[in-house]
């Protein structure tokens, strides 16, 4: 897949570098993406109000999984405004987003199995959780599409910081 746009963010004068020099590869990122055990997703409540959770959740092809009830109230904030932020840390490498969620009910099976893959690879040994394909087949899955990522190592923020921008999804 094509990696998406790189730039530096906008943030206030003295924040960072203007300078291309120190900007995180998009491979990094991924990796960040891929690696990240524990992600933070914020919704909007019907009020305005924020509403923040941890989620698991794996990266596959540009796009953020992750599982739970649509009973929840995160679940049903996002059936009502699809907009999302979501953030996560690895080390000394921070990311945050924002995107759409699509939830996806009945994905098809090759899909379905990288996604329970990928789960139990990342949450098997540690916390025992290996799902099965068919849960994603017959049940439902969350999908963010990432409009714009910001990375950065917390240890060298000023010449670190980089946005990502995503091209439309069709």
């Amino acid at each position: 897949m094509k990696a998406p746009a790189r730039d530096r963010p906008k943030m206030p004068e003295g924040y960072i570098t203007a300078s291309p020099n120190g900007m995180l590869p998009w491979a990094v990122v991924e990796r960040l993406l891929a690696g990240a055990p524990y992600f933070w997703i914020a919704t909007t409540g019907t009020d305005g109000s924020p509403h923040l959770v941890q989620q698991w959740a794996v990266w596959i092809d540009q796009q953020l999984y992750f599982e739970g009830s649509e009973s929840t109230r995160w679940a049903r904030n996002l059936a009502r405004d699809p907009r999302v932020s979501f953030g996560a840390q690895l080390g000394h490498r921070a990311i945050y987003g924002d995107g759409r969620v699509e939830v996806v009910r009945g994905v098809t099976p090759p899909l379905a199995r990288r996604i329970a893959r990928q789960y139990g690879t990342k949450y098997g040994s540690g916390f025992k959780y290996r799902p099965k394909a068919a849960q994603y087949e017959s049940g439902v899955v969350f999908r963010v599409s990432p409009e714009k990522l910001i990375a950065f190592d917390v240890k060298h923020f000023n010449t670190s910081a980089t946005r990502f921008r995503f091209s439309p999804t069709p």
